[in-house]
Order: C-alpha cells, then structure tokens, then sequence
C-alpha cells in the first residue's frame, strides 16, 4: 500500500489543475461555457465540451495510477464513457498518450483543427508532473494491497456548479453547498472482493484564490 495515498492525491491535484485551466485559458473557457444544443450543437461529436473536460480527468486517472500500480490495471472504473463520436461517424476513444504531442493529436480529432490551442492547453496540464512533498502523506499505511482494491473515479462532481462559476456562495460550516468551490475531484478506493471502501481522496480545485496572482 506504500505510496498509494500520495498517488491518489497526486492524480487529484493534478485532475483539479485540469478542472481550473478549463475556466481559467480563454480558449477552453469558451469551450466550456458554449452551450451546444439543437442546430447549435456540433456534429463533431456526440457529447460537448462539459463532458470531455469529465473524460479527460477521468483517463488521466486511470492512466496515472496504471502505469505507477500495474496491479490496479483494469479496476480503476469511472461514471463517464470515454467515447466520442466525430463527423464522419466514426468513433473517437479519449485516453491519455504516450507523448503530449499524441494527447494533442487525439483532442484534436474530437474538438476539431479549429481548437487545437484547446487541445494544446489540455494536453499540457495532463502530462504535467506534480510533487507534493508532504512527508505526512508519505507515513500513511492503511494496510491494505494495491492488488485487493479497486478505484471508482467522479471526475468533476457538481458540473453544473462547475460551468456556472459562481463564487459568492457562502460556506455553511466549512462547506460550500454550492457554487464553484462545490465542484469536487473525488477518487476512492475499495476493496474489490468485498466492495468495502477503504479511503477517498476530495480535491477541491477551486477552495481559494491567490491574493497576488488571483489564480485558484
């Protein structure tokens, strides 16, 4: 179990740089918040931006935690479907590459050349490295095999608080019950012979801003 607990909150931390680049670069923003429904929406593929913002976090999870803890390979589950339909009919499945270079190529097949700087932003933050350095995390050991768990992943809970943005929601005794700092990243694991949860990890991407910089 050595070194699981850091790597859930490293893939958590790195899902909630996603989450905040998404509002925070002007050509995601404005992926994010087009509504596309009826004649507006694009044919380019069957689900919208809102949604592939939930896949991204969602593969790049998976594909973290697999290559670090081979043994979880097939039991790190999430809500979302990773497939994409395009203009042709054809079926695109959103994973993270081996190079930023092919996780650009591969958004870019689902959003279209016209957003390849988009694609650019996403793909960056996903093949971004994170330390955390935290020597606490690092003393935990709940005692249990990466090879007995298994992940269930809810990429972006509250998306809809997530696409509105609104940051004049009061906490009620130290949680917001609504608004963007609702918006979670949250990764559990449970034990897949008993389905037991074991521990969880919650990221909330959007807790504070910076005085100086005013980035969350």
């Amino acid at each position: 179990m050595a070194g699981l607990l850091p790597a859930l909150v490293a893939v958590s931390q790195k899902a909630a740089e996603v989450a905040r680049r998404c509002r925070a670069e002007e050509p995601l923003f404005r992926l994010l918040v087009a509504e596309k429904s009826g004649p507006e929406r694009s044919a380019r593929f069957e689900r919208d931006f809102k949604t592939l913002a939930d896949v991204l976090i969602q593969e790049l999870i998976k594909h973290d935690l697999g290559t670090q803890f081979p043994e979880l390979r097939g039991h790190i589950h999430g809500e979302e479907s990773s497939e994409f339909r395009d203009a042709h009919g054809g079926t695109v499945t959103v994973r993270v590459g081996a190079t930023p270079g092919d996780t650009v190529a591969l958004l870019v097949a689902v959003l279209g050349p016209e957003h390849t700087r988009a694609a650019e932003l996403l793909a960056e933050a996903v093949h971004q490295e994170v330390t955390l350095g935290d020597p606490e995390l690092d003393g935990i050991d709940p005692g249990v095999s990466p090879g007995d768990l298994g992940i269930w992943i809810d990429p972006i809970d509250s998306t809809n608080e997530f696409i509105g943005g609104r940051e004049d929601v009061a906490a009620i005794d130290g949680v917001a019950p609504g608004g963007l700092r609702s918006a979670l990243v949250l990764v559990g694991a449970f034990d897949r012979h008993s389905g037991v949860p074991v521990l969880g990890v919650i990221n909330e991407p959007f807790f504070q801003r910076d005085p100086q910089s005013h980035r969350y």
